[in-house]
């Protein structure tokens, strides 16, 4: 391989892997909060359950619910205390346990849309179809910089619900339920294109500081002391 080439792949290299660091950690940036505002749905959640009367079904939703936030702190804390006590570990290694987290809260939702689903048409329905349409909807910002974050939770969350609800629930509704799932499809879509447009920004961010970097060594090294200085 030439020398020039050989350079060229290892400075790809070297932007992907800071690229990559930079993602991570805009992802873990946003986690806490959205960490925070999924375990209080699922508390806002159990206590419209618990106005109609609580099954068991509820409270064990509600403490796969509990899990899951605990889950997600812990992950949260562990990332702030991640050069003390889980040096080996790398971006790659972190978005995944990120995205691991994502999917178990999308199956919380799921279970929402499905399991816990309200039998009886009204505001119960509505209520249910809100929440997990406002926390996919609502969270492609937080976790566009990794790729799967999103997807990891909006999948769970939406095709099972979208399935039950438009096919097994009250009978086959073959036209909603299309649109239903063509409308996941595009939340699937935009997420993912939200992605690509902040991994761009970022890999701009590098190549500019890079090349002021660059820029600021080359003028240190042609400053020339006045004599006697």
């Amino acid at each position: 391989m030439p020398p020039a080439t050989a350079g060229h792949e290892a400075i790809a290299h070297s932007t992907a892997r800071e690229v990559e660091a930079l993602q991570v950690a805009s992802l873990f940036r946003t986690l806490p909060v959205a960490s925070a505002s999924a375990a209080f749905g699922v508390l806002l959640c159990f206590a419209f359950f618990a106005a109609d009367g609580l099954k068991g079904a509820h409270v064990a939703w509600l403490l796969y619910g509990v899990a899951v936030a605990g889950a997600r702190f812990a992950l949260c804390l562990a990332w702030a205390h991640r050069h003390d006590r889980f040096p080996d570990l790398e971006p790659r290694d972190w978005a995944r346990l990120a995205v691991a987290a994502n999917f178990l809260a999308g199956v919380q939702w799921g279970l929402l849309g499905t399991w816990l689903f309200p039998e009886e048409p009204g505001y119960r329905q509505s209520f249910a179809l809100m929440v997990i349409t406002c926390y996919v909807g609502g969270s492609i910002t937080a976790y566009a910089p990794v790729k799967w974050a999103h997807p990891a939770l909006s999948l769970p969350a939406t095709l099972p619900s979208t399935a039950y609800i438009f096919f097994v629930e009250s009978g086959v509704h073959a036209v909603a339920g299309t649109m239903a799932f063509f409308f996941s499809g595009m939340v699937l879509y935009y997420a993912l294109r939200e992605t690509e447009q902040v991994a761009e920004r970022l890999r701009a961010d590098v190549h500019v500081r890079r090349q002021l970097d660059a820029l600021e060594t080359h003028a240190d090294s042609r400053v020339v002391p006045f004599p006697g200085v």
